[in-house]
């Protein structure tokens, strides 16, 4: 098994850095708030930048979606409220499953998705 230039091995590093960077700005963003509570200020200063904290409502939404999906088509809110999955119609695409006329509407280009998995 060749070492590939030690691509791989870089790319791996930057996906470690790049998960402990983000647990470190998780820690941060936690510690931001919590002065921002103690002060009691939506507005925190650093040397070069200002910080604004605002705390918001989050909708977390049900595993199992089919109830709420059956009540807004029952309300007559679901053309409203909905919007096209761009990744199954992608796929739906490719495998020419939704007919010329929808197919012809797009254009299709090579790209590139990596990933690493352990050697085992």
């Amino acid at each position: 098994m060749a070492n590939d230039n030690g691509l791989i091995d870089q790319y791996e590093e930057l996906q470690n850095k790049k998960k402990e960077l983000e647990m470190k700005e998780e820690k941060l963003k936690n510690e931001i708030i919590k002065l921002s509570q103690e002060k009691n200020t939506s507005v925190l200063f650093g040397t070069h930048k200002k910080c604004s904290i605002k705390e918001y409502v989050k909708i977390i939404y049900p595993e199992n979606k089919t109830i709420i999906v059956n009540l807004i088509r029952e309300k007559l809110l679901y053309d409203k409220l909905s919007s096209i999955n761009y990744f199954k119609l992608g796929s739906a695409i490719r495998k020419n499953e939704v007919g010329k006329e929808i197919s012809d509407l797009t254009k299709q280009e090579k790209a590139f998705r990596i990933s690493l998995k352990d050697i085992k």
